[in-house]
C-alpha cells in the first residue's frame, strides 16, 4: 500500500478525486441557493412572499421641455426574503418604483423599471420590468372653447339658445404629435330640466375627431357657460265638427267653442308650421237639447303640449214637432225671484297688494228657474264674487261673478265691480316712486281697447246650463298663460254686450261656478 501512495500518478487521481468533489459541494450549494430565491426558501419557516400592487412609478426627465409617454402609472412588486424584513418593508412603506429618462435623446426607447428603498436580503421582481416610452418635445397651442350640452334636456315648453363661453380660449399643452391630433375643445353642461337661463362653470377638456379623450394639460382648466332658456308658445285659433247622431227629432244647429284660441308649446320649427287647430270632434250623439259639451284638444304632431288641454262647446239643437212645443210650455212655467243686496266678495288675492272693493258692494239678482226650485233657494245659496288675482296696482273695473244652482239662471241688477289695487310698500322703497308706478299702471290700464269678442246671454230656453255665457271658458285660457292676460279696460257705462265681453276676458272662474256664472 505505502508503494502504491508513493506513486506519483496515484497521487495525481485522488487529487483530482478531492477537487471534483469540492466543486460539487460547492456548486450544489449554491444551486440550492438560487432556486430558494424565488421559490423553495418560502417553504422555509423563516422566509415569506409579499405582493405589493399598484406601486406608483416616478419618472425622472426634463418635464420644463419634453413629454413622455407610455410609462405606466402603477406596477406589481413581488418581494420574497426573511419574514421581519418583509413585515418591515411593508409597513415602512418608503419603497419606490421608478425610471430614469434624464440622460435619453428624443424617440422611443425600451428602459428598465428600478426600484429603490428595498432591503438587499429581499429579492424582487416587478411587473412590467421593462417598458417601451416615447419622448417628444413639449408644445402649447391656443384653442377656442365650444360649449356641449343637449338642448333636449330643458324643461317641456322652453327652449336652449345659443351659448356663450368666457374665456373664449384655453391653452393645451402637451407633446407635438398629441396637439396635431386635437380636434375639439369643450366644456360639457347638463342643463338638467331648465326652465331659465344657466350659467355654470366646466371643465375643459381636449379630444381627438373619434371624440377619445387626449392627455394633455388645459389651462385654465374651466371656464364660464352661460346658455339662455326661454319658454316657446304661440296662440292658434280652434275649429270644431260634429260627430256622431242627435236624438230623434233633433237637429244640432250651432257648434261654438266657448274658447276662441288655445296655446300650443314646443319646439320652434313646430310652432311655425301651425296656424290653427281644426277639426276638433264634438259628440253630439243621444242628444236632446241644447247642452255645453266638454271636449279635449288634440295635441298636433310635432307639439309638446296645449293650453287648456279641454273646451267648452255649446250645442245650440232645434227639436221638431210635440217635443219643442212641450219644452216652450215648459220654459213659459218658470217663474222669476228676486234677492236683494246680495254681498260681493274679492277672491284671488295675493299678498304683495291691498284690495278694496270701491263699488258695488251689494247686487240685487233676479232668478228664474222652476217654481219647485226657486221654492228650495235661499239667499244662502247663491254667492258673489270678483277675481282680483290678475290685477296689478290701480283701479279696475271686474266683472262679477255668480255662483247658483244648476238649474236656474240668474240676472244681476250690476254686472261688474269697480276695484282699487294698491301694492303693499316694501323696505327700502321710495313713496314717490311706488306712487309714480301705480300712477303708470292705472293709466295703462284704462287707456287699452276692449278687445272682448263673446257674448254673455244667458239662454232662458234651457235652464239646466246654469247662467253661463261665453265668459265662462275663456277665464280658464287666461289663468294658464299669465302672461298673455290683459285687465279689463275702465268702463263705467254698462250697455249690455260689451259688458259680457269685458267679462270675457277678465273673470277667472272658480271651481264649481264654470256653469252658474251670470251670463248677462
Amino acid at each position: 500500500m505505502d508503494k502504491l501512495m508513493n506513486r506519483s500518478w496515484v497521487m495525481k487521481i485522488i487529487a483530482l478525486l478531492l477537487a471534483f468533489m469540492l466543486y460539487l459541494s460547492v456548486n450544489l450549494d449554491d444551486g440550492t441557493s438560487s432556486s430558494n430565491k424565488i421559490l423553495n426558501r418560502s417553504s422555509s419557516a423563516n422566509t415569506g412572499v409579499e405582493t405589493l400592487t399598484d406601486v406608483p412609478v416616478q419618472v425622472s426627465y426634463n418635464e420644463k421641455n419634453r413629454i413622455v409617454r407610455g410609462v405606466p402609472d402603477t406596477v406589481i412588486m413581488t418581494l420574497e426574503g426573511p419574514k421581519n424584513i418583509l413585515a418591515q418593508t411593508k409597513l415602512q412603506k418608503d419603497y419606490q418604483a421608478y425610471i430614469d429618462l434624464d440622460n435619453l435623446s428624443l424617440g422611443q426607447h425600451r428602459v428598465k423599471v428600478q426600484y429603490r428603498n428595498i432591503s438587499d436580503n429581499l429579492n424582487v421582481v416587478v411587473k412590467p420590468d421593462i417598458v417601451n416610452v416615447t419622448i417628444e418635445e413639449r408644445d402649447s397651442k391656443q384653442f377656442s372653447v365650444e360649449a356641449s350640452y343637449d338642448k333636449n334636456k330643458v324643461k317641456n315648453g322652453y327652449e336652449a339658445g345659443e351659448a356663450t363661453v368666457s374665456p373664449r380660449a384655453v391653452t393645451v399643452t402637451g407633446a407635438s404629435s398629441q396637439l396635431d391630433q386635437v380636434a375639439y375643445v369643450k366644456a360639457i353642461i347638463d342643463l338638467d330640466n331648465a326652465s331659465k337661463t344657466v350659467t355654470k362653470q366646466a371643465t375643459v377638456v381636449a379630444l381627438d375627431k373619434n371624440l377619445n379623450k387626449l392627455n394633455v394639460t388645459v389651462q385654465p382648466e374651466t371656464v364660464n357657460v352661460t346658455i339662455p332658456v326661454k319658454n316657446i308658445s304661440k296662440k292658434v285659433p280652434i275649429g270644431v265638427i260634429q260627430e256622431g247622431t242627435p236624438g230623434d227629432g233633433v237637429n244640432i244647429t250651432k257648434l261654438e267653442p266657448k274658447t276662441d284660441a288655445v296655446k300650443i308649446i314646443g319646439p320652434s320649427d313646430s310652432l311655425e308650421k301651425i296656424d290653427k287647430i281644426d277639426n276638433i270632434p264634438v259628440d253630439v250623439t243621444g242628444i236632446t237639447k241644447s247642452k255645453d259639451i266638454k271636449v279635449n284638444v288634440p295635441v298636433p304632431d310635432g307639439i309638446d303640449s296645449v293650453s287648456p288641454k279641454q273646451i267648452t262647446v255649446h250645442v245650440e239643437v232645434d227639436k221638431q214637432g210635440d217635443e219643442k212645443d212641450a219644452e216652450e210650455t215648459d220654459e213659459s212655467a218658470a217663474e222669476i225671484k228676486s234677492f236683494k243686496n246680495l254681498p260681493v266678495s274679492l277672491i284671488g288675492q295675493s299678498s304683495k297688494y291691498t284690495y278694496e272693493l270701491l263699488s258695488p258692494t251689494s247686487v240685487d239678482a233676479d232668478v228664474k228657474g222652476p217654481k219647485s226650485d226657486l221654492d228650495k233657494l235661499t239667499k244662502s245659496g247663491i254667492s258673489l264674487s270678483a277675481n282680483v288675482g290678475n290685477l296689478s296696482a290701480g283701479e279696475h273695473t271686474v266683472p262679477i261673478i255668480i255662483n247658483s244652482p244648476d238649474s236656474v239662471t240668474s240676472t244681476l241688477s250690476t254686472k261688474q265691480a269697480k276695484v282699487r289695487v294698491t301694492a303693499k310698500k316694501q323696505s327700502g322703497t321710495n313713496d314717490e316712486q311706488t306712487d309714480k308706478e301705480t300712477s303708470g299702471s292705472t293709466s295703462d290700464k284704462e287707456t287699452k281697447p276692449d278687445t272682448g269678442t263673446g257674448s254673455g246671454s244667458g239662454s232662458e230656453t234651457n235652464p239646466g246650463t246654469g247662467n253661463s255665457g261665453d265668459s265662462t271658458d275663456k277665464p280658464s285660457e287666461e289663468t294658464n298663460t299669465p302672461e298673455d292676460n290683459t285687465d279689463t279696460p275702465t268702463d263705467n257705462t254698462e250697455t249690455g254686450d260689451d259688458s259680457s265681453n269685458q267679462s270675457d276676458e277678465n273673470s277667472t272662474p272658480v271651481d264649481g261656478q264654470t256653469d252658474n256664472t251670470s251670463g248677462n
